[in-house]
């Protein structure tokens, strides 16, 4: 059976979270696909466990949960920044599905809608939004001039 939804994100990071955070304020159907098991994965589980944000603060700026604590200038440690993913997505209702692999995107042949594979099911969406992936390892598409060390 296909799943009908108006707009799948890929990707329950930072963007993925912002454009859920802009579909909410504008009334629209979307689901959040995740392929990690909790919020922050890359946080919680790539990241030493003293490691800080490198950036201060008042830079943390998820659309509706700006920083407004004490320490402006200081520097959130990881678990902190764990915690706010959690609380954001707790207190936005962000309909996210974890330990979901999306493994295929493709436009139907009409056009209008996309066919969205997941290890277990499948959606059409008229939207789909691509917000998955760090910048870790470089993807460079095959007609890159681009070499390898850059």
């Amino acid at each position: 059976m296909v799943r009908q939804i108006e707009t799948i994100i890929v990707g329950g990071g930072q963007a993925g979270l912002a454009t859920s955070y802009y579909l909410t304020q504008r009334g629209r159907e979307y689901l959040v696909l995740e392929q990690a098991a909790q919020a922050a994965s890359a946080w919680r589980n790539d990241r030493w466990d003293s490691f800080t944000l490198v950036s201060p603060n008042w830079t943390l700026k998820l659309p509706g949960a700006e920083y407004h604590g004490a320490d402006l200038d200081g520097f959130l440690p990881r678990d902190q920044i764990v915690d706010y993913f959690e609380q954001y997505i707790d207190r936005f209702h962000v309909p996210l599905q974890f330990n979901t692999r999306v493994i295929a995107v493709e436009r139907q042949a009409a056009g209008q809608r996309y066919r969205v594979t997941t290890d277990d099911t499948i959606y059409e969406a008229a939207n789909v939004v691509v917000a998955a992936g760090l910048y870790q390892r470089p993807n460079r598409p095959v007609s890159s001039s681009l070499s390898e060390r850059t």
